[in-house]
């Protein structure tokens, strides 16, 4: 196979020599076709290029056609993409409908209930194939339809088995990749996109790179869609996408990408094309790193596109050169709003934690509250507590896996309702916000 693997989703060219292609996710619940429709509309109006909607259940399936149908109509024709997680019926559902299916292989088959699994080898190898049968079917739909599939590798939701045999690891995210990337060539299915997710721009970055190479020692690069999941909102969303999109795609890692904020989705492609226009400004040669420092002096006065700039070049020696400070120069802004965007860069690569790290999910029709809100409740409240870190999540999918890492955290439920976690521990039923930021407070105050 063409180490450098290239094809169509729908009419938009993908992996090889194509140009990065930006898309995002809607919001809305899919059952609501109208408001799914406006949100695809005003995504593509701001450069999308493709639209990733949730069907969590065979009830969105006929949703998500209407949704297909509508936009053709009005001359729309960004390719569509269905997110399924944990049934693979909904996948094969809609398989025939959109040009592209995202599966998330930590819960599509498996499950994480964070056990410690202690599987011989046949046992193991008897669960990978278990898993390849209950897949089959969504490959020869795909193959009838011309459909792409994303394995969208996150890594708070790996399963316990790669888990328990690789550990909590970006080697485990690879390993997870590969074995599905075995399940597609015995299927002869090359269609295929690559994710690797995480809220940690390191370990997102090191898991991409991983895989890379051991898909060039197979001799088979599929694309890779980037991605920093669970970013947040703000400048410190904006500031960790870029150190971990942008110092890939400086690295010439990457063929598609999103942007996550938990902000209106449109909000998301004009920053993706912020990073793609960084990129095309910077190069590896441009990172002056001494006595383990990072020094970025630029003259750009757009102030977007500067710290854009600093927080690829930030990733990029990060990375590669393991720094453990950053020192930036611009004579456009002063030394106040400086020395906050080291700070900011320097928590994003986790170099220095200086405030406190917030992890939140940019939403989807599954999520039942309203988590912009919350989440600015949240910041606002805990906002400077060095070291600790707060999870704001839409609902169980990544919510419970994403925060492991984090101190305490807020999932969703259902109703307008949320439970509290502290770690992967989940401590309240689902209560109303007020009782769920109180109860935030005193596990703060009490640590």
């Amino acid at each position: 196979m063409n180490s450098r693997h290239s094809f169509h989703i729908g009419n938009v060219a993908i992996g090889g020599d194509a140009p990065v292609v930006v898309q995002s996710m809607t919001n809305t619940d899919t059952s609501d076709v109208a408001a799914s429709v406006d949100q695809c509309k005003r995504m593509v109006s701001e450069g999308a290029q493709m639209v990733r909607l949730t069907v969590p259940s065979l009830n969105e399936v006929e949703p998500l056609r209407q949704i297909k149908q509508q936009l053709r109509a009005e001359g729309i024709d960004v390719p569509l993409i269905a997110d399924v997680h944990f049934n693979p019926k909904v996948a094969e559902a809609v398989a025939s409908i959109v040009e592209k299916v995202r599966i998330n292989p930590g819960n599509y088959v498996d499950k994480r209930n964070f056990s410690q699994l202690d599987l011989s080898d046949s046992e193991y190898d008897a669960a990978v194939q278990r898993m390849a049968q209950r897949a089959r079917p969504l490959f020869d739909i795909c193959k009838q339809y011309g459909t792409a599939i994303r394995l969208g590798i996150n890594h708070g939701s790996l399963c316990d088995r790669i888990v328990s045999r690789y550990g909590n690891t970006p080697n485990a995210m690879v390993q997870s990749a590969l074995e599905w990337l075995d399940i597609c060539q015995t299927y002869d299915f090359h269609k295929v996109v690559i994710s690797m997710k995480s809220s940690n721009v390191q370990t997102m970055m090191t898991a991409t790179v991983q895989l890379k190479k051991a898909m060039e020692e197979r001799g088979c690069s599929y694309p890779l869609h980037l991605g920093v999941t669970e970013a947040g909102n703000g400048l410190e969303a904006r500031v960790k996408s870029a150190a971990g999109i942008g110092a890939l795609l400086l690295m010439r890692v990457g063929d598609t990408v999103r942007v996550s904020l938990t902000e209106p989705p449109e909000n998301e492609p004009p920053y993706a094309q912020t990073i793609l226009r960084a990129v095309t400004m910077l190069s590896p040669d441009k990172c002056v790193v001494r006595d383990d420092v990072l020094y970025y002096g630029d003259d750009e006065p757009d102030f977007e596109l500067w710290m854009t700039k600093a927080a690829v070049m930030a990733g990029y020696a990060y990375y590669n050169h393991h720094i453990k400070d950053i020192k930036l120069v611009n004579d456009h802004f002063p030394e106040r709003q400086i020395q906050d965007l080291e700070a900011t860069l320097l928590q994003a690569c986790r170099i220095k934690m200086s405030k406190t790290e917030f992890i939140a999910c940019p939403s989807c029709g599954r999520t039942q509250y309203d988590i912009q809100h919350v989440l600015s409740l949240v910041k606002e409240r805990f906002a400077n507590y060095p070291g600790l870190k707060i999870g704001v999540m839409g609902c169980i999918v990544n919510g419970p896996g994403e925060m492991a890492d984090a101190d305490f955290g807020i999932v969703g439920a259902s109703h307008g309702q949320v439970c509290v976690y502290k770690g992967k521990e989940r401590i309240t039923p689902s209560i109303e916000l007020e009782e769920a930021l109180a109860m935030l407070k005193r596990l703060v105050d009490k640590r």
